[in-house]
């Protein structure tokens, strides 16, 4: 909580001000009070040292206020004007931030009272009839309670009011702050978002030109046919990954922009990409799509950077096996042998360790989109399995949906 009031400590200003007007009233009252005799006079200066040091110590204030009423109540009168000073000094103890230091201030009010109806009755009973020591009990203690109890009533209602401005800019100051945070979060996300798409597009892309870049470089003299394929999905390879980052740096340079982002058209140029690099793939696609935006760019990416990671890190003498289930939500499982160099790190359990760009990526994304991701070596096979739950059920969903080069099967 900040401290709007800045009050937890009197200024020298505040000090000063409150040092100079109690001189002057301890001035005025003691002409006053003199007239009437030395207690009253003595009792009219010790009340004006009371103000002067009501902010720096209310304890002090407290001993001198007790002193001062002690030596009226032995004293031969009353100094009831400069008694006003109680006002000043129960309002203190009303406003003060600490909860002890206001229920001292009501029960010392409370016991003013009671003391000032005592000494009426008594000197009244003293002075008068016995009916006039009554009615002169209740005036003291009115004219007590007024000042004591409106005093410590005042200064209560002051600390509240300085509590609901408090607790208003308080929750001002939390709101921002939570803006700000929202926003540093927002930012950082972005951040990770263009960070994992600078990722898939190079790494795919390079992954793809090394392996067509070997298989050319092999095939110049015996097979210039293949050389020349080669050459050509690298041309195609690189053209796509340029469009790609036009539309990252475009979405930079304007957030407000929403570029075209890869999605399921751009599957069969992937899966063709690939195989035209040397690999072996059977895709199986089952169920219905979802025509998500967001579950579409996942599923690209997803399926971009598993068959990226068979391709560098995989035996491509081996087949590689991408299952797509629509039937629960969107279920990826890509499964590829692999060469035994040059893996992700891996836990006791066999799961890799999010360690690589390109495992965090995938896990990252998968978590946005509310699924589950994991990724690990399972006898000589490497394994991604990921799970994206369907926003909305898709009841009797049925049928298979294969793109170009794919294999399908029946529902599951």
């Amino acid at each position: 909580m900040t401290d709007v009031w800045g009050d937890r400590r009197p200024s020298r200003r505040q000090v000063a001000v409150d040092v100079v007007g109690a001189a002057l009233f301890g001035l005025f009252m003691f002409a006053i009070h003199i007239g009437q005799g030395t207690v009253p006079g003595v009792a009219a200066l010790v009340l004006a040292v009371g103000l002067a040091v009501r902010r720096v110590s209310w304890q002090l204030t407290s001993v001198i206020a007790l002193g001062a009423a002690v030596l009226q109540v032995v004293g031969p009168d009353i100094a009831y004007l400069a008694n006003v000073a109680y006002a000043a000094f129960f309002f203190t103890l009303g406003s003060h931030r600490d909860a002890r230091v206001r229920r001292f201030g009501l029960a010392a009010a409370g016991l003013a009272v009671a003391g000032a109806a005592a000494y009426g009755a008594t000197r009244g009973a003293g002075e008068f009839s016995r009916s006039g020591g009554w009615a002169t009990a209740v005036g003291l203690g009115s004219m007590c309670a007024l000042v004591v109890g409106g005093g410590w009533l005042a200064g209560l209602l002051r600390w509240q009011s300085r509590q609901t401005v408090q607790a208003r800019i308080d929750a001002q100051i939390e709101a921002v702050e939570r803006r700000r945070i929202s926003d540093l979060y927002d930012v950082e996300q972005e951040r990770r978002r263009i960070a994992a798409d600078m990722h898939d597009v190079v790494a795919h892309s390079w992954a793809v030109v090394a392996a067509q870049s070997d298989g050319a470089r092999y095939a110049l003299r015996d097979n210039p046919a293949g050389a020349e394929q080669a050459l050509s999905v690298i041309g195609e390879t690189a053209r796509t990954a340029i469009a790609d980052l036009r539309t990252i740096v475009a979405q930079l340079r304007d957030p407000a922009l929403q570029p075209s982002t890869p999605g399921y058209e751009q599957q069969a140029e992937l899966v063709g990409r690939m195989r035209a690099s040397g690999m072996d793939l059977e895709l199986v696609e089952r169920g219905e799509r979802d025509d998500s935006p967001l579950l579409a760019l996942t599923a690209h990416r997803l399926l971009g950077e598993s068959l990226t990671n068979a391709l560098k890190h995989g035996d491509l003498d081996q087949p590689v096996r991408a299952e797509i289930d629509w039937t629960d939500g969107y279920r990826l499982t890509v499964t590829n042998h692999v060469s035994g160099v040059d893996l992700p790190d891996r836990d006791r359990s066999g799961r890799a360790v999010p360690s690589g760009h390109g495992l965090v990526g995938m896990a990252e994304r998968t978590t946005v989109a509310g699924g589950t991701f994991s990724a690990g070596r399972e006898g000589d096979l490497w394994v991604v399995r990921a799970h994206v739950p369907a926003y909305e059920a898709i009841p009797g969903a049925t049928g298979d949906t294969a793109t170009d080069g794919t294999t399908t099967e029946g529902t599951a």
